[in-house]
């Protein structure tokens, strides 16, 4: 395990990711931070500052200077502004005589050179010889590398008592199949879980069973991110959020120590959540947005059906990240920042459009629950204030494609989630299988719904005519939260929810948008969701996408005021009601 932990820990960046993890690492060995690395702000050298009693030693200030991975000649010594030594200079002519706070004035100082990988053998002299000209009696020097790292963190982290030795097995597995991502995040997930599951019980371990999570999950990220192959990692992400938010929940709003320190946990594990989604997005998905069939053909499939799911995966990744950005926007301080989001969230819309116009395998659904996706996406383009006339065009060519291979015994949308049936669908051309299998649905409500609200009539029209037609057998069903959504959204753990069932799509566009959302004003509890009340409402979508529940209709309340106009007119930036 300490390999392991070391390897990561030699992988990590300076920014954002080792100094990121060290703060948490410090707390746990009970130190008090009291200096965090900040964005735009003047550090003098120190990256993180901490003060407190280590090992049963008189209480001291500890200094840390943060490098990435093997400290060399170039990273210790040179023109750089980045190396280490001109920061531990600093340190001393600057940061302790100037800005050290008072309290701290008269006692010890240990400066940290820290690093996640180790000291080149031709750089230990210069080192050690710095060291020993800079020490006084009161300033002294410690090297913190990826040795002491790992043995720390196995010590404050991944104790025996909150991580059994039969659960490290679990980790190392989950590692070993990177290259098998399904596989290795069921490993993972059996691990959050019980991290989850100890938190759980006990509130006590809600603050180191967080941290746990968060450093595991970054185990899991350096290890993909050298491998190449960052799936398994995503969906890890994806699952650590949720969770991470069930157990810090209720101490949001709290301003005791524990729960300030739950608050950052919980913090921690949203920024690793967002770097991943980054690298993911960023490195895996935009490039290729814009290439005609680009992602369709890197998917490589063993039928077309792989081809149909993964696009639709896909394009909910994509809009559930721009729908983050929108989100980080509506909550910026600075106007500038807040610019700058704006901006890359229409930039993400724009990157929807080209994924659903350059892959033709958008437009015709196969599974029901990718109304799902269809939604995320539509209400990204809708908060970014952009695509109207593309969502109409998209809305109206999966309304006219899916009922063509209806009638055609093609594959079109069905409610079957075993992937080995669905290699089979349609498998004949039986009345009572199509019945079967189009029992019920979430698609075709979710295509009238954004149809009435982009004020698209004949879209909305072919819907009606499709269910008078040919699915009069199927029940149309919109979701909303019930009373036990709350305990069950972020970590699925049992059923929840209430189904609008039987909706009137044969009355109008507007009868049926006063229908579906006098029943959100009834249906209350969307507005009891902790994740609403804290204004982190992406971690409601999030659970959507990732557990597969149909996304709350009140997530389009905020066009009921503006239903007697297009949608272009409505503030792109929201915040929700």
């Amino acid at each position: 395990m300490k390999l392991i932990i070391k390897q990561y820990l030699a992988s990590l960046r300076e920014r954002n990711e080792l100094d990121a993890l060290l703060p948490d690492l410090l707390s746990q060995m009970g130190l008090n931070v009291f200096s965090k690395p900040g964005r735009g702000t003047r550090q003098d050298g120190v990256d993180v500052a901490a003060v407190g009693s280590l090992n049963g030693e008189p209480e001291k200030v500890y200094l840390f200077s943060i490098k990435a991975g093997d400290l060399t000649r170039l990273s210790w010594d040179s023109d750089s502004l980045q190396s280490l030594r001109p920061s531990l200079n600093e340190i001393k002519d600057s940061y302790i005589p100037n800005r050290l706070p008072k309290e701290h004035k008269d006692e010890q100082i240990v400066i940290c050179l820290c690093f996640g990988g180790d000291i080149q053998e031709q750089v230990r002299v210069s080192v050690e010889g710095y060291i020993g000209q800079n020490s006084t009696d009161r300033i002294t020097y410690e090297e913190w590398n990826g040795d002491k790292l790992a043995n720390l963190i196995q010590e404050s982290f991944l104790r025996e008592d909150l991580l059994p030795e039969n659960s490290r097995p679990i980790l190392r597995k989950a590692l070993a199949l990177l290259d098998e991502p399904e596989a290795s995040f069921g490993y993972y997930t059996q691990l959050a879980t019980a991290l989850f599951n100890v938190a759980a019980e006990e509130r006590s371990k809600k603050l180191t069973s967080l941290r746990q999570m968060s450093i595991c999950l970054w185990i899991l990220f350096a290890w993909a991110r050298d491998n190449g192959n960052l799936e398994a990692a995503y969906l890890s992400a994806e699952r650590t959020l949720l969770f991470a938010w069930d157990l810090a929940k209720n101490e949001f709003g709290k301003n005791n120590k524990v729960a300030k320190g739950i608050q950052e946990a919980f913090q921690s594990v949203l920024g690793t959540y967002s770097q991943i989604a980054d690298e993911y997005i960023n490195g895996k998905i935009l490039p290729h947005v814009t290439v005609l069939d680009g992602l369709s053909t890197a998917v490589r499939p063993s039928s077309s059906m792989d081809v149909n799911l993964k696009l639709f995966d896909l394009l909910g990744r994509l809009a559930m990240y721009g729908l983050w950005t929108t989100w980080r926007a509506t909550i910026a301080d600075e106007e500038e920042y807040k610019e700058k989001l704006v901006l890359r969230s229409r930039y993400i819309s724009d990157a929807v459009k080209s994924l659903i116009s350059n892959n033709q395998a958008l437009f015709l659904p196969i599974k029901d629950e990718q109304a799902i996706d269809i939604f995320l996406a539509i209400l990204q383009m809708a908060m970014s204030g952009s695509g109207e006339s593309d969502m109409k065009l998209w809305l109206s060519e999966i309304i006219e494609r899916a009922r063509f291979a209806y009638e055609g015994n093609g594959p079109y949308p069905c409610t079957i989630r075993d992937y080995a049936e669905l290699l089979d669908h349609p498998r004949r051309d039986d009345e009572e299988y199509r019945k079967e299998v189009t029992e019920g649905s979430i698609l075709y409500p979710t295509i009238a719904l954004w149809a009435a609200i982009l004020g698209d009539s004949k879209v909305y029209e072919k819907v009606t005519n499709f269910k008078d037609e040919c699915l009069l057998h199927c029940n149309f069903q919109l979701w909303y939260p019930d009373e036990t959504t709350e305990d069950n959204l972020y970590t699925n753990k049992d059923l929840h929810g209430a189904a609008l069932s039987n909706v009137p799509i044969e009355q109008s566009p507007k009868e049926f948008l006063k229908l579906v959302w006098e029943e959100c004003e009834q249906a209350q509890h969307f507005e009891n969701l902790s994740a609403r009340e804290k204004e982190l409402w992406p971690l409601i979508l999030l659970a959507s996408r990732h557990y597969r529940i149909p996304v709350p209709v009140h997530f389009t309340l905020p066009y009921q005021k503006n239903s007697d106009t297009v949608l272009s007119e409505v503030s792109p930036l929201f915040s929700l009601p």
